[in-house]
């Protein structure tokens, strides 16, 4: 059997100089496991490249994925672009820009790929960044308070979300039980369309959209469970009979249902990232209560637990790659290797070192082709 080729990939880990006891951004190298070969010995990473920075909580690839963006949870904020050398063997920071607030947690393009839009949960703060024509990070040309509707809570924006098949733009704030739905104006500023709502306690914090934005499941933080948000189908409005979902509509979602992100006893369960498998089969969360990662199937009203499985001490973030899950495990200091066997979440490599890792970015192997999306039966 040919073992599949390397991959590329970027880790955040907080720093030494910061929070943890990591190096800032690594690049790795990383064979995945191989089918069939003894989990103790399966997968491996080589470090090849190292930047310090003080506490990268989350990292992101340019598209051509000769750039990545980190954001640094400091006082004040920072964003930072670096190119990888030949043979991703070398690191360097190529531009850096101060925000206006602080506690950077996650950031992600805009839809006109020309600004990024980065969540600050220490300040409250979501802000629009504009790149120039080389993608460095040039001026913040808007900055939201989500202070200025929190009617006297503590806003924690958490995540950025672009929602597939819409022109939307989702900001789960933990502090505001609520998803905060923004569109993107010209000159890159951001206007708020509509928000969901959840019960008070619920901590959305982070979300993952299928292809379509139909459904949308949140890892609600502070009540431990997956709440699934369904989108208001067109026939509702226009008696058309059929999903037709449009970029210019501004749609509503409202909360279904909700289950528990962890069967493992009664303990607080501070959920922490959410995703859905390639194929949009399974919802995978992290439980940093009992450090599990949980498969979900989204074939029913409700996902329905179908696997969870033990990894390192609190799970902070996934990497998803065809079967292959790699879990950032902070506090254990791991790199967790789970595979997903078509029937259960399985163990398919040995823990791979890595310090105070907040997240994992595999790099892309080709830029992105947006495809229709297909009608939802």
């Amino acid at each position: 059997m040919t073992a599949a080729p390397a991959r590329i990939l970027a880790t955040g880990c907080y720093s030494v100089s910061g929070s943890g006891d990591g190096q800032g951004v690594e690049i790795l190298s990383w064979t995945p496991p191989q089918p069939g070969q003894p989990s103790g010995e399966a997968g491996s990473a080589e470090v090849l490249a190292r930047a310090e920075l003080a506490d990268p909580s989350f990292v992101l690839w340019h598209p051509s994925g000769a750039l990545l963006y980190a954001v640094t949870e400091t006082s004040p904020t920072r964003v930072v672009a670096l190119r990888l050398g030949a043979e991703a063997r070398s690191l360097e920071a190529v531009g850096e820009l101060e925000l206006k607030g602080s506690g950077g947690c996650h950031l992600a393009f805009g839809p006109d790929a020309d600004t990024l839009l980065v969540a600050e949960y220490g300040s409250g703060h979501v802000e629009s960044v504009r790149l120039d024509a080389e993608g460095i990070p040039v001026e913040v040309v808007d900055v939201i308070d989500h202070h200025d509707f929190a009617e006297g809570r503590e806003a924690h924006p958490h995540q950025i979300v672009l929602l597939p098949g819409t022109a939307l733009i989702a900001v789960p704030d933990l502090g505001l039980d609520r998803v905060v739905v923004y569109r993107q104006g010209t000159g890159g500023h951001l206007d708020m369309e509509g928000e969901i709502a959840f019960r008070s306690g619920t901590g959305p914090r982070h979300l993952a959209a299928d292809h379509e934005s139909y459904e949308l499941h949140i890892a609600a933080e502070r009540s431990g469970e997956i709440v699934t948000a369904l989108r208001r189908r067109a026939e509702e409005d226009s008696g058309a009979g059929q999903w037709a979902p449009s970029v210019q509509e501004t749609p509503a979602w409202s909360a279904a249902s909700a289950v528990a992100g962890s069967e493992q006893g009664e303990m607080p369960n501070p959920v922490s990232h959410i995703a859905l498998s390639e194929d949009e089969h399974l919802v995978l969360l992290a439980n940093r209560g009992p450090s599990t990662l949980a498969a979900f199937d989204r074939g029913g009203q409700t996902p329905q637990r179908v696997s969870e499985i033990e990894v390192g001490a609190h799970p902070r973030h996934l990497a998803i790659l065809g079967d292959d899950i790699l879990v950032a495990a902070q506090e254990a200091g791991r790199i967790d290797q789970i595979r997903w066997t078509g029937r259960e979440l399985a163990v398919a490599g040995a823990p791979i070192p890595s310090a105070s890792v907040s997240c994992i970015a595999p790099r892309p192997t080709a830029r992105p082709v947006p495809a229709a999306a297909p009608g939802r039966n």
